[in-house]
């Protein structure tokens, strides 16, 4: 019964802290849109292709993902690691700055359609 109680008190946090994310992101969806997505796995894999260190533990995976760098920026990316900004425009002029582990987090909890 404690346990029931524990999962319940938990899932309220998480509903709790996606409703506050989602409240600062202002403009667009509040998660990393395809193209978002692409832009970044290419930037940061040519970053580390051109000598950037890498932000991840890459001796935990096979040998594929350690030596392949867009392996490693998509992983990157889905750890919430990457400490890069996202600036989405209106047409009205507004803009927004919003970080990329925002987008990622809110991410992780979005309900899917397929």
């Amino acid at each position: 019964m404690r346990k029931k109680k524990r999962r319940k008190k938990e899932k309220k946090e998480v509903e709790e802290d996606y409703d506050k994310l989602r409240a600062k992101v202002k403009i667009g969806p509040p998660w990393l849109t395809r193209f978002e997505r692409a832009r970044i796995i290419g930037i940061r894999a040519l970053q580390i292709n051109m000598g950037a260190p890498v932000l991840i533990d890459v001796t935990l995976f096979d040998k594929k993902t350690r030596e392949d760098p867009v392996l490693i920026a998509e992983k990157e990316l889905e750890y919430g690691v990457l400490p890069l900004t996202i600036v989405r425009y209106t047409r009205g002029g507004e803009y927004q700055a919003i970080p990329v582990k925002w987008l990622v987090e809110l991410d992780k909890v979005r309900p899917r359609i397929h």
